[in-house]
Parts: C-alpha cells; sequence; structure tokens
C-alpha cells in the first residue's frame, strides 16, 4: 500500500500538551515529507490555537479542527465546512453539565466558531461545541451518559489540563475526527486507506478508525494502543519523527 496523507493529532502527539513548537527532531521529519506526502492535522483545538503548529510545520494538507466540528484548508487560510449543534438543544446541553459541577472547579464554555463564549440564555447565536474541563471520570461519565440520550449530538471524552482529570467535548453527532478525515479524504482524491494517523488520547479513537494505518504513541491511553498497528515512542522521544524516518520514508522512496 502506498500512503498519499498522513494525519497527526497535536497534544501528547506532535507537541507536548498545551506546547506550541514540535522538537527540531519533529519539525524537521516532517518537513522532510513537503512535496511527498499531504501532511495534515487532526485535533481537538480550535484554530486560534493550533496556529502556531501549522505555521511552525508549514502545514498545508486540509485538516481537522475542534474534534471534527471544522475543516480547515491551509492554503486558502479559512475554514471550508463546519458543523454546528441545534441551537435549541444547547440550554439542555448546558443545564445537564451544570448541575453536576457546581461543587467543581469546572468551567463550562461555548465555542462560536472562533471564540469561547460563556453561556447565555437569551442569546445564543451559534454553537460548535460545549467545552467541560477538570471532571472526575465518575462526573465524567454520569454527564456522557445522560447526554447520550441526544442522538444529534456526540461526547468526546478526553485528559484536561490536569492529567487525573477529563474534559468533555460536545458536538453535532457528523462532528468527529472520523467524519473530518472521510470529508478531507474526499477533498483530497484519496482512500481513508491510503491515510496514516498518529494520536494518543481517548479522541483519537475516531482518528485511528479512519485510517488505513495506525499509530499510537507510547504515551498514549491503553485502550487506543490496543487498536493500534504499532505504538510508537512517546512524545517526549519524538515518536512523530521515528514514525516518519522509520515507516514512512522509506516507502516513499
Amino acid at each position: 500500500m502506498k500512503y498519499k496523507a498522513l494525519f497527526l493529532d497535536l497534544d501528547g502527539t506532535t507537541v507536548n500538551h498545551m506546547g506550541n513548537e514540535p522538537s527540531k527532531r519533529v519539525t524537521a521529519a516532517v518537513k522532510q515529507l513537503k512535496g511527498k506526502l499531504r501532511v495534515c492535522i487532526a485535533t481537538g483545538r480550535p484554530y486560534f490555537a493550533a496556529r502556531p503548529v501549522f505555521d511552525h510545520l508549514e502545514i498545508t494538507g486540509p485538516s481537522v479542527l475542534t474534534n471534527g466540528v471544522q475543516i480547515y484548508d491551509p492554503t486558502q487560510k479559512k475554514i471550508v465546512s463546519e458543523k454546528v449543534i441545534d441551537r435549541s438543544l444547547v440550554p439542555e446541553i448546558y443545564q445537564i453539565c451544570k448541575e453536576h459541577t457546581t461543587k467543581s472547579k469546572s468551567s463550562i464554555q461555548i465555542f462560536d466558531g472562533t471564540k469561547d463564549v460563556e453561556f447565555k440564555e437569551d442569546h445564543i447565536d451559534k454553537a460548535l461545541s460545549v467545552f467541560v474541563t477538570e471532571l472526575t471520570d465518575e462526573v465524567a461519565d454520569t454527564i456522557m451518559q445522560k447526554l447520550n440520550n441526544f442522538n444529534q449530538i456526540v461526547v468526546h471524552k478526553g485528559n484536561s489540563f490536569n492529567k487525573e482529570l477529563r474534559c468533555l467535548d460536545i458536538t453535532n453527532s457528523l462532528a468527529s475526527k472520523l467524519h473530518g478525515i472521510q470529508e478531507v479524504s474526499q477533498l483530497l482524491g484519496i482512500s481513508t486507506h491510503e491515510i496514516i494517523g498518529v494520536g494518543d488520547g481517548y479522541n483519537d479513537f475516531p482518528l485511528l478508525l479512519a485510517c488505513g494505518l495506525k499509530f499510537a504513541m507510547g504515551n498514549a491511553v491503553p485502550e487506543l494502543k490496543e487498536i493500534a498497528d504499532f505504538v510508537a515512542p512517546p512524545v517526549e522521544r519524538d515518536g512523530v519523527a521515528v514514525i516518519i524516518e522509520k515507516f514512512i520514508l522509506p516507502q516513499l522512496g
């Protein structure tokens, strides 16, 4: 199989969590792929938070942002598609999250496509996602169970800023890294079987499931390693560079 595109998660994969600059080795490896294979990003970050990495690595491939809510084309420098949450559902989603986070330090933010805003019931222009941070596993699972009753949305569970805690990203049911990669594959005119995916977190299950060749980082959650074809070294040991150097460049010739 000759692979034609590489999709990289950011936090915990291409960069350390909340980092904005990949290591020199990762940077050099990614840039060696220029003109040989399309490099794309699939991240939970919105564009304003992902832009430093896009610029640093000179990414040109259509990319998946905010866990599939938006598709961004770096060559045109614009969002080419996005999926919103039904506005009538937002108050219900917010109340369910709120009732389980009143005694914690959790925050609830609405992403409107360009920035995070606070919930205001009488003024919701557009909601692409509802993001809840700093949750215990028990609270996160309780909220997920209740929100699973809404078939118009999907809940992505991930690691919070504190690695001992979790966050929830609630989006349109057709917004996931899997849906995003399928959409990008159509834009590129390639099959998803011709795509390599690399990730580390819970929200990377859809990423790996969408790809023909699956890599989990050495620091990935155990469940992700179980579905991966290979496990790379952790982000601290430049796992992305190892994948490119040992698996991708040799098959490109």
